[in-house]
């Protein structure tokens, strides 16, 4: 008796655990205001749009993975072309370039998000991403250089409204050299420096303002 009890309670905890995880699939999409850093370059807008599915497994607390397609990259006149200039590296400081140019680069985006829940429809949300580039816009020696893959860090904060409409903003920063060598192979007087620092390492930086629904 007392064993068919145990297993009665342990049945009703299971089951009152369960009914607290709730799962909703979404859809999120915004602006991107990107750039790359350590380069003369500025923010490029564009705009990023994907899908989430929401697993909520506390009060306070949400697993979110996420599924987005995002268009970064950079504008300005800070890129020379590699295979004019010196040939081996894909980038360099310009000397005051003429045209501005729209660097694109595309990826396909695998985050998988915490969000948690502060007070009254306001909530922050962090974590990692995995970017696989699907397209870019780079020629040349700079598009045979570009990595295929990022790493990513997401943070931000949103408040969601009655209706379930949700406002947020995050900041998303990668993590590897988009070009592969972790550094761009110039100092800041433009001689050619095998040892680099960290200065010198071109990263996706993006802002990312936009709106997200769970059905």
């Amino acid at each position: 008796m007392k064993k068919i009890t145990l297993l009665l309670v342990c049945f009703l905890a299971l089951h009152t655990a369960n009914a607290q995880v709730t799962i909703k699939p979404g859809i999120r999409a915004g602006l991107n205001l990107a750039t790359l850093t350590n380069t003369n370059l500025d923010t490029k807008a564009d705009f990023y749009v994907g899908g989430f599915v929401a697993i909520k497994l506390a009060k306070f607390y949400t697993l979110q993975p996420e599924l987005t397609y995002s268009r970064q990259g950079a504008t300005g006149s800070g890129f020379y072309n590699a295979d004019y200039y010196y040939g081996y590296d894909p980038v360099i400081p310009a000397y005051g370039g003429s045209n501005d140019t729209d660097y694109s680069l595309q990826y396909l985006s695998l985050g998988v998000m915490n969000k948690f829940n502060i007070i009254d429809g306001f909530h922050a949300i962090v974590g990692p991403t995995l970017d696989f580039k699907v397209g870019d816009n780079f020629t040349g020696y700079a598009a045979d250089e570009l990595m295929g893959v990022d790493l990513g860090l997401n943070a931000g904060l949103g408040y969601t409204l009655p209706m379930g409409l949700t406002i947020e903003a995050r900041y998303k920063i990668g993590f590897a050299d988009i070009f592969g060598d972790n550094y761009s192979g110039y100092n800041d007087d433009y001689y050619y420096d095998d040892n680099g620092n960290y200065d010198d390492v071109i990263l996706n930086s993006v802002v990312q303002l936009g709106l997200s629904y769970a059905f």
